[in-house]
């Protein structure tokens, strides 16, 4: 249990130097500053700063996954949709640094990790693509415009969770989640 406490404070001191200075000013000495721990000790939790790298975009992505995977599992298109957004608002208000790295393109990486990294956002994508086209069927519309649908959907839900981001008392993510999902349904009723 230790450990793993650890590596979540390693992790969330990597995802926030990442979301603020990019893979490239990303170093060792700053995570480990920023989650309180020693060089040397950090290197007895990761190899290095591309292990460090995908770890963090690992994370951030399985978390995405499994609340994508929550939302698809509810009875209704609508109930999906408000569950993702909610739970999406949710975790970037706990953490801002996710929405950046959910965004993220993980050219920085091995190509052997970088391909893992691509694999996991392809499935979030493709869960979210599900949710959505149960809202707004996207029989007949190209991938392209699918997609669009997806991000302005998460778009949405970043800017309103990063704007909220650090205000006190803490906004209520379902607060939150309403003017994005009023504004998603209106639209697709619209884009008609």
């Amino acid at each position: 249990m230790r450990r793993e406490r650890r590596v979540e404070r390693l992790l969330d001191a990597g995802a926030e130097i990442l979301a603020e200075r990019g893979p490239h000013g990303l170093t060792m000495r700053d995570v480990a500053e920023r989650a309180g721990t020693s060089g040397p000790n950090l290197y007895r939790y990761v190899a290095g700063k591309e292990e460090l790298i995908y770890l963090v975009k690992q994370r951030v992505l399985d978390r995405a996954i499994r609340s994508a995977e929550a939302a698809l599992a509810l009875r209704g298109a609508k109930e999906q949709v408000r569950s993702l957004v909610t739970d999406h608002i949710r975790r970037v208000l706990a953490l801002p640094a996710e929405a950046r790295l959910l965004q993220d393109v993980a050219q920085d990486l091995p190509d052997h990790l970088r391909r893992r990294v691509d694999a996991l956002r392809e499935q979030y994508l493709d869960l979210v693509r599900a949710i959505v086209s149960g809202v707004a069927p996207s029989k007949g519309l190209k991938r392209a415009a699918a997609d669009r649908r997806v991000q302005l959907l998460l778009g949405m839900a970043d800017r309103v969770a990063l704007d909220a981001a650090g205000h006190t008392p803490a906004p209520r993510p379902d607060r939150l989640a309403r003017p994005v999902l009023a504004m998603f349904h209106g639209g697709v009723k619209a884009d008609r």
